[in-house]
């Protein structure tokens, strides 16, 4: 039974604006995307892979450079040198349509994008001229395709490997909510045409769609913001006709986004203490990551999270103490760069004690700590506009949620003290 092999890359975002301290940051990352880039050109090289497929935003049609398009073409030619043919369908960033930059663009022979807004089938052939397998794709015409794509995909035909590139947004996909619903689809459309694999982008966390799906999402090449956490890079794919398919993730972005959910050492009382606190919390988290290829040196871009109770919670919220802070965490770990943000804050203050005796915040407290359990005392104290689309059993735990800590910002608040 034939294999068909290739690499399988998606939303690269090449010249995409980042998020950064300074405009060092914002060069380092945008340096880092084409880097990874040519690191999975490497990879498919060496691999000796029968295609490389981008499902969709390359780049940002209005951010591409005259260097970046040079660098982009240099690379898709390393691929015609090799006899790998590159395969690229359009997405919202790069749409297709005569006026945008995927459309003008003069591409090596080896390349062909679908750009249009219906699918096209395509053979993929190796050196020799050789049928390897097929691939069905579509593009996006403009940066709001609003039509259902998938669904005009048709069938997978004859005994060679049929695979389908499309960048779409999977509705019931994790993290599709964090996406524009821009030629969305569903697990049926995907499921209708029997294609051996579904290499598809637009949603950036790495996934498969559903169990026993052949369809995956690669993610994007590399982080662009401290929400994208963890490696990122593309997905190398071996598959046959009509078998299950285990992509290999290969981390290809040097710059590694973390967030580290730290607890203040609730004693310290300097910074040198609070930094020794939040050192080995935020290693901790850094030594659990996945083995990297012998050629990824990775760097951390760290966000840490405070939250607890502690004797500088006032000092803390000054903006100017935290960079310093933040500064000290790079020296002690490290780690070059790390923004330190204030999740809840308090000062050690002893509730309990709070709640004795006769006083407006003894009775706030109790009221508080008995509405953590009684759902109808809960749903009495809180506006009813507030989370009133969620369905009952939801907006009770998201109002129980909402509690969480809030006794100790009150007591902060009602009980005098240094606010340092």
């Amino acid at each position: 039974m034939r294999t068909l092999r290739f690499l399988h890359l998606a939303d690269v975002h090449l010249d995409t604006p980042f998020y950064g301290k300074d405009e060092y940051w914002r060069t380092r990352l945008r340096k880092a995307v084409r880097a990874a880039f040519a690191r999975g050109i490497d990879l498919a090289i060496a691999r000796q892979a029968q295609a490389v497929l981008v499902a969709g935003d390359l780049f940002d049609n209005e951010l591409l450079t005259f260097a970046t398009e040079q660098f982009l073409l240099g690379q898709v030619g390393r691929l015609q040198d090799a006899g790998i043919p590159f395969f690229y369908a359009t997405g919202n960033h790069d749409p297709g349509r005569a006026n945008y930059r995927a459309h003008n663009l003069v591409w090596p022979a080896n390349v062909h994008v679908f750009r249009k807004g219906h699918a096209e089938e395509v053979p993929i052939k190796d050196a020799s001229g050789e049928t390897m397998g097929w691939i069905t794709g579509a593009g996006h015409v403009t940066n709001r395709e609003e039509r259902n794509l998938a669904a005009g995909f048709g069938r997978a035909q004859g005994g060679l490997p049929h695979v389908a590139l499309l960048h779409t947004q999977v509705v019931s996909a994790r993290g599709a909510e964090n996406h524009n619903r821009y030629a969305p689809a569903t697990l049926d459309d995907l499921a209708a045409g029997g294609f051996d694999y579904w290499a598809l982008g637009h949603i950036h966390l790495r996934q498969q769609v559903a169990p026993e799906s052949p369809a995956w999402y690669a993610g994007n090449i590399q982080g662009r913001n401290p929400r994208e956490t963890g490696f990122r890079g593309a997905l190398w794919v071996e598959v046959q006709k009509g078998a299950p398919v285990e992509p290999e993730f290969v981390p290809l972005g040097e710059l590694v986004w973390q967030t580290v959910e730290a607890v203040c050492p609730p004693e310290a009382a300097t910074l040198d203490e609070l930094v020794r606190g939040l050192v080995g919390q935020v290693e901790a988290v850094l030594s659990r990551g996945p083995d990297v290829p012998g050629d990824l040196d990775p760097e951390y871009l760290v966000r840490v999270v405070l939250t607890g109770r502690s004797l500088l919670a006032g000092q803390l919220r000054d903006p100017v103490e935290l960079a310093i802070l933040a500064a000290e965490v790079e020296h002690a770990t490290g780690v070059p760069w790390v923004e330190i943000r204030l999740g809840s804050i308090t000062r050690p203050l002893d509730l309990a004690a709070l709640r004795q005796g006769p006083s407006v915040l003894a009775t706030a407290l109790d009221l508080m700590e008995t509405a953590k359990g009684d759902e109808d005392l809960l749903r009495t104290l809180v506006p009813e506009q507030l989370a009133r689309d969620l369905p009952p059993e939801v907006r009770a735990v998201y109002l129980r949620e909402l509690l969480d800590g809030l006794d100790g910002e009150l007591a902060e608040r009602l009980v005098p003290g240094d606010e340092r």
